[in-house]
């Protein structure tokens, strides 16, 4: 390199100086070039060639003509003449050479899903074919909370719902009916149903029980009462989650209810009271509202057969009383403070419960208004013609 350099150097020919026949000068000055002027020389060749080639490529290239392919040149498709039945509507139309439902949609004929086209969409427009569209009808189904939009060629409602993927389960029916001809909104009914059971306490009754070892007219708690529970099983329909009439299905009793037991006193001691008459003895009290009365002042007509007779057919005077024959009966004997000794020989509509209507003549008769005790002298009557309880 540090040759090549020396030898195109003008200079040095002029002074005579060459490649081969230089002076001893010109040799010796090319055997004493420093080593680093030989590298810098090589960088600065490597820079020249390495910035011509930038230069070059970012040079603007000559422009060439665009070659347009002949597919993408825009051409105005043909439009064939076709006859079109769009739902029982007869037209023609003219489409472009494509498939049916590119086309279609080119002139602005929507088809919906559910649109029966023939021949297929997929089929290729040829001039003079015929195109028919049986269009789907629209319906609203109402069911479960929500509305659903479809379209059907369906006739009836069940076909609808069917098509529609709506089952029907159980009780579950329809508004219209699933088999009456479809309309615009149909409403499925879900029907279910939920029991429930309902409680209520079943009183208890009362009973009597006889005891012995207590004196008459005195009671004593046997057993106590508890209420029992009555279960009722209710069955409610629903439907779609409303409550309808509940109807019962069946009833059971709980707990049953446990009778409160009374018991009334069957011991009979024998008392005796000191009166007028003397000692009488007696086996029971009863206190009661007295009254009087006499055979004119009992409201019989004075010319009735019965007119002043008692219902034993005695005739009516003192010491003959009227008694409700369900306490007291007929032929009791007793013993009337204020009054005196009588017996039962008569009833009275009148004379009810604890009450007494003391028997007069008219020429002696005593009205009486008063609150009192009576006595039931002896002897005891047999058992079963006691009144053990007394109202």
């Amino acid at each position: 390199m540090a040759r090549a350099i020396v030898g195109s150097n003008p200079t040095l020919s002029a002074l005579g100086g060459s490649y081969e026949n230089g002076s001893s000068d010109s040799l010796a000055f090319r055997e004493t070039m420093p080593p680093y002027i030989s590298r810098t020389a090589t960088k600065f060749i490597l820079l020249f060639i390495v910035l011509t080639g930038w230069l070059c490529a970012c040079a603007p290239a000559a422009p060439r003509e665009a070659v347009v392919p002949l597919e993408s040149v825009a051409t105005t498709p043909a439009l064939l003449t076709v006859n079109l039945l769009d739902d029982g509507k007869r037209e023609e139309l003219q489409l472009p050479a494509t498939t049916v439902g590119r086309a279609l949609a080119q002139a602005g004929r929507a088809i919906y899903v559910g649109d029966r086209v023939d021949p297929s969409l997929d089929t290729l427009v040829r001039a003079g074919m015929s195109l028919e569209i049986v269009r789907a009808r629209a319906v609203l189904i109402h069911v479960d909370g929500r509305e659903l939009a479809f379209r059907t060629h369906q006739e009836q409602v069940a076909g609808v719902l069917a098509d529609a993927g709506v089952t029907l389960t159980g009780r579950d029916f329809t508004r219209p009916p699933l088999l009456a001809p479809m309309e615009d909104s149909i409403r499925v009914v879900r029907m279910a149903e939920r029991f429930r059971i309902d409680y209520e306490p079943v009183p208890f009754d009362k009973q009597w029980q006889g005891v012995a070892d207590l004196e008459i007219d005195q009671t004593r708690m046997v057993q106590a009462g508890q209420n029992g529970l009555l279960a009722r099983r209710v069955r409610v329909p629903l439907q779609d989650g409303v409550a309808g009439d509940s109807a019962l299905t069946d009833e059971w009793v709980q707990n049953p209810p446990v009778s409160r037991v009374l018991g009334y006193g069957m011991s009979i001691p024998i008392r005796s009271i000191d009166t007028p008459y003397g000692p009488v003895e007696y086996w029971r009290t009863v206190p009661m509202s007295a009254t009087s009365y006499s055979p004119s002042r009992a409201g019989t007509p004075l010319n009735a057969p019965w007119f002043g007779l008692t219902r034993t057919g005695k005739v009516l005077k003192h010491g003959m009383v009227a008694t409700d024959p369900r306490l007291i009966p007929l032929g009791t004997r007793l013993y009337v403070p204020g009054y005196g000794l009588a017996t039962v020989e008569d009833t009275g509509s009148g004379v009810r419960g604890r009450m007494i209507d003391l028997g007069y003549e008219d020429h002696n008769f005593r009205s009486w208004r008063a609150y009192l005790t009576v006595y039931l002298r002896t002897p005891v009557p047999p058992a079963d013609q006691i009144t053990w309880i007394l109202p």
